[in-house]
């Protein structure tokens, strides 16, 4: 079995944050081979920070799934934005350390 592609494990993990039951075994299985620790950096790092506002207001519009083409292009976005402008990755580092603090 091949390792999935940055952009599938994007797609699995963003299952993580709809407003709806979670099948844990299911993302695992989409992830299989990645290791924990890039995993890890992938999910708080890049997929979180555009799929967690989905579930901080009381009706979250994402309840079945992301729609993928705007997933991709938003995750995208938020890597070149972090990458080009440092106010931008130093808002992204105090977002993360929130996140993680919960």
């Amino acid at each position: 079995m091949n390792e999935p592609s940055r952009e599938e494990i994007w797609e699995a993990l963003s299952d993580l944050f709809v407003d709806n039951e979670i099948d844990y075994q299911e993302i695992a299985g989409k992830v299989r081979g990645v290791d924990l620790n890039p995993l890890e950096r992938i999910l708080f790092e890049e997929v979180a920070p555009y799929c967690a506002p989905n579930l901080s207001v009381p009706a979250p519009s994402v309840w079945s799934g992301f729609d993928k083409a705007e997933l991709l292009k938003g995750v995208r976005l938020i890597i070149e934005n972090n990458s080009q402008h440092l106010f931008s990755r130093l808002k992204h580092q105090i977002y993360i350390a929130l996140i993680l603090e919960q």
